[in-house]
């Protein structure tokens, strides 16, 4: 398998930084996963044997902080961008059921609550998750590590094979369910059979994970732009009815086959870097069906009152129960969903508002979308042409992707 990583200049950096004050440190995870397959990740993790103050004492010229408190580690700040600097670490002790939150008394006892106990390199191999995601390069000096004697191998042939005992793995963190889900829908993989069997076996675990992780997940799978290849995954595991049940209870219904056509003609555009990544437009697309409905049936003075605003935040959010995006995020969608009718106007004095709106270019983006697949004005390209905000930012992403 060809490794050839182009990676930014700053994580080697960093690394190097670590390694001169004399600790080893590594690229890992997904990032080392990505480029064996010959992607640009999205993210960089590093782990390093420095403990988090010790990151923190080297680079203490540097924006800095140790977050966490059933995982600590440091985030650090490389402009907008946050690189995540874990410790190695080793498989926890168990903990009493009487130190376990309230919520989860009944929960199997591999389930892991605090992981902070501080180990080896191969340690710290050997608790990870997936032999995908457990492979640790040194850009430094051009070393690439894989602990578990699989991962390589399993890239390679598209395996996603659990380390150790697989149940106990997904006993001891249930979200690594979703995870190997994930890998499946993302990236085509098929999962090695003592892994699939376990998964199924654990399913309802997932009950246990807390709503913050859950929201946060489903966030990162609605921005990914093969998202809708990972929904359909969830969905024939029988997984989507714990994560998102709302949209696992219509799945085969008109309104969903649509919402798939659309989420899948965003994420292309994605990937070709035609548009931006976004989980409020991503949040639009899903309620746009039942939306578009309501808008239509209602009168156009209704519409422009707050209550109204208001009940479309309610029908947005219940798309998405038992998660709870953020307030912001859904506000931003209610005003795109808002602004759609204005696209099938032929009032000049409506279009140029509507462009002058700061809704405009995620509005604009789902009504581009929407005409693509159901065609409603020959003339869409010519009257609403992408904001030159949007066309600054993506000349500027290109720019910055190909100096990396």
């Amino acid at each position: 398998m060809i490794f050839q990583p182009q990676i930014a200049p700053y994580i080697t950096e960093i690394i190097a930084g670590l390694q001169e004050a004399g600790y080893e440190a590594y690229l890992v995870g997904g990032a080392v996963r990505d480029f064996l397959l010959q992607r640009q990740p999205k993210d960089y993790d590093i782990s390093t044997s420095a403990t988090p103050e010790e990151v923190k004492k080297v680079f203490k010229k540097n924006r800095v902080m140790i977050i966490g408190r059933r995982f600590r580690l440091v985030h650090f700040y490389h402009g907008q961008e946050i690189i995540e600097i874990s410790t190695f670490r080793k498989k926890p002790e168990a903990i009493s059921i009487s130190e376990r939150p309230a919520r989860v008394q009944d929960a199997p006892e591999n389930m892991i609550f605090r992981d902070n106990e501080f180990g080896t390199v191969q340690e710290d191999a050997e608790r990870r998750d997936f032999t995908v995601n457990a492979l640790f390069y040194d850009p430094v000096n051009d070393k690439l590590c894989d602990f578990t004697g699989k991962g390589v191998d399993d890239i390679e042939n598209g395996i996603v094979r659990a380390i150790g005992d697989p149940k106990v793995r997904f006993e001891e963190d249930p979200v690594r369910i979703l995870r190997a889900l994930k890998l499946v829908g993302q990236y085509g993989f098929t999962m090695e059979a003592e892994t699939e069997k376990a998964l199924r076996e654990t399913l309802e675990l997932i009950t246990l994970a807390s709503d913050s992780r859950m929201t946060l997940e489903m966030e990162k799978i609605l921005k990914n732009p093969y998202g809708e290849k990972i929904l359909e995954v969830f969905h024939q595991y029988g997984f989507l009815k714990y994560f998102l049940p709302e949209l696992d209870s219509h799945w085969e219904n008109p309104d969903m086959t649509f919402i798939r056509e659309l989420l899948t003609k965003r994420n292309e555009r994605i990937r070709t870097r035609e548009y931006r990544e976004s989980i409020s437009l991503a949040l639009a697309l899903v309620a746009y069906p039942s939306a578009a409905r309501w808008i239509a049936s209602t009168k156009k003075k209704t519409i422009q009152t707050k209550a109204f605003r208001y009940e479309m935040e309610d029908l947005v959010s219940s798309f998405f129960l038992p998660r709870h995006p953020t307030r912001r995020a859904i506000g931003a969608a209610v005003r795109t969903l808002l602004l759609q009718a204005d696209f099938s106007s032929n009032d000049p004095k409506v279009q140029e508002d509507l462009k002058q709106h700061p809704g405009y270019a995620h509005a604009r983006e789902l009504a581009f979308i929407r005409n693509q697949l159901r065609p409603y004005r020959e003339d869409f390209a010519e009257v609403f042409p992408p904001s030159h905000k949007e066309y600054r930012k993506h000349k500027k992403f290109r720019k910055r992707k190909k100096a990396e």
